[in-house]
């Protein structure tokens, strides 16, 4: 069951990361980790809506609904968000150093 989990967060992982490099670009890195955890997910469904929404079928068919998709791919979006962003704030801090501007 957690195999189906996961692949369907393979699925629209490529669309949330492009949503938040995107938006990592234009409002910065600490907002563009709240909108790779929040809004990211959505554009992630949309996406995985769009182009594999045949695929709901296989899901459906394992007793798995829309909803039960969303909540857990949020908890591994979550899980898996916290620990690359920390690792980049670190990395562009010792890189480049503090980035605030006042």
């Amino acid at each position: 069951m957690y195999r189906a989990y996961w692949q369907f967060y393979k699925t629209i992982f490529p669309f949330i990361a492009a949503f938040s490099i995107l938006s990592m670009l234009y409002v910065g890195l600490l907002w563009g980790f709240i909108l790779f955890v929040t809004i990211g997910l959505l554009v992630g469904f949309i996406g995985f809506r769009t182009f594999y929404n045949d695929q709901f079928y296989f899901y459906f068919n394992l007793g798995i609904t829309k909803w039960k998709l969303f909540k857990v791919s949020f908890i591994i979006n979550i899980l898996v968000g916290i620990p690359v962003f920390s690792v980049l704030i670190i990395f562009i801090t010792f890189i480049f150093g503090n980035l605030q501007i006042t």
